[in-house]
C-alpha cells in the first residue's frame, strides 16, 4: 500500500495530539466547619491515667484540627464513675482524675458536654486471647530488620489490633533524624475480598539492631471491630475492582459526632532487637525486657 506525504503527516501527528493534551487545573475545595465533634478515647485494663481526645472536624483536607478545650468529660460504670480534665499540655486531650482500670462484664459509658450539646456513647471490654509474639527479619542487603507479623489476619473466634512502637533513637546521633515508628496490624472475624486479592502495597519499615519494639495486642468488641473494618476498607483496602463504596465511618458517638470510643483488655511485651548472628536463621530470636 502507498501512503502519500499527507497520510503520513496525519499518522504522526494524531499520536502526539493525544500525548500532548494535558492541562495543569487548580481546584479550590470550599471548607466547611461541621458543627460537632471528633472524638477518640480507649479504656484498657491497665491501672492508670486514661486519656480522652476532642476536636473539631478539619475544615480543610490539608488544615489542623481545632482542639476542644471547655469540655465536661465523665466516663462512668455501675456505681463509679471518673471525671477527665482538659491537659493544657496538650490541648484537646482531657486526662483522668485518678487512675483506674477498666473490667470484663461491664459497660462503660462516656458523656461529653459541650456548649450545651451532649454527646455521649457506651462500650464495653471483649476477652483477649494469648498470642504469638511478632519475630524481626533480617536482610543482609542492607544490614536491617523488619517486622513479622505472624498472627493470622482472619480468625472466625476473635478480632484484635497489633501494635508495634519501634524506637531507635538511642541509636542515632542526628536529633533531626526520624528514629521512632508506630504500625498497626489487624485480625478480622470476616474476610475481605479486596484485601485478600489486591492487598494494597505497603511501605516497608527497616530499623537496625538494638531497636526497643513494645509490641501490644489490644482486644476488639464487634461494634469496635465494624468501625476498624470500615476505616481499613476506606484507607488500606482500596484500590482494587472489589473496593467497596465510600461512606461515614460507624462510629458510636451520639449527637451527629464522629470517632469511637472503646473499652480494650491489652497485654504488652517489650523487645529488644538482638544483632543477626552468622549462619543462623533470617528470623531472629529477641531479648524480653519486659512481659
Amino acid at each position: 500500500m502507498n501512503l502519500t506525504k499527507s497520510s503520513i503527516c496525519i499518522i504522526v501527528i494524531i499520536p502526539v495530539l493525544f500525548l500532548s493534551c494535558e492541562k495543569i487545573v487548580d481546584w479550590e475545595v470550599e471548607g466547611e466547619q461541621l458543627n460537632t465533634i471528633v472524638v477518640e478515647g480507649m479504656l484498657t485494663n491497665e491501672m492508670q491515667h486514661h486519656e480522652i481526645k476532642i476536636k473539631r472536624p478539619k475544615k480543610q483536607v490539608n488544615s489542623n484540627s481545632e482542639p476542644v478545650r471547655d469540655a465536661v468529660v465523665i466516663i462512668s460504670t455501675e456505681n463509679a464513675s471518673a471525671r477527665f480534665f482538659h491537659s493544657e499540655a496538650n490541648p484537646g486531650t482531657y486526662i483522668s482524675e485518678i487512675p483506674f482500670s477498666a473490667g470484663l462484664n461491664r459497660s462503660y459509658e462516656l458523656s461529653i458536654l459541650i456548649d450545651g450539646e451532649n454527646y455521649s456513647a457506651q462500650s464495653y471490654m471483649s476477652p483477649l486471647f494469648p498470642y504469638q509474639t511478632p519475630v524481626f527479619n533480617y536482610h543482609p542487603q542492607n544490614g536491617f530488620y523488619t517486622i513479622n507479623w505472624n498472627n493470622p489476619q482472619y480468625d472466625p473466634t476473635e478480632q484484635a489490633l497489633f501494635e508495634a512502637i519501634i524506637d531507635w533513637s538511642h541509636l542515632t546521633q542526628n536529633p533531626n533524624d526520624s528514629a521512632k515508628i508506630r504500625l498497626l496490624y489487624y485480625t478480622m472475624n470476616s474476610i475481605n475480598v479486596s484485601h485478600l486479592l489486591f492487598p494494597a502495597d505497603q511501605e516497608r519499615i527497616f530499623f537496625p539492631a538494638g531497636s526497643i519494639v513494645i509490641f501490644s495486642k489490644y482486644s476488639v468488641n464487634e461494634e469496635y471491630g465494624n468501625y476498624l473494618r470500615a476505616l481499613l476498607s476506606e484507607t488500606q483496602w482500596q484500590g482494587s475492582i472489589f473496593e467497596p463504596d465510600r461512606g461515614n465511618l460507624p462510629g458510636n458517638i451520639s449527637n451527629g459526632g464522629l470517632g469511637f470510643f472503646s473499652v480494650n483488655a491489652v497485654s504488652r511485651d517489650t523487645l529488644i532487637v538482638a544483632p543477626q548472628k552468622k549462619h543462623s536463621n533470617k528470623q531472629l530470636n529477641t531479648s524480653t525486657l519486659k512481659k
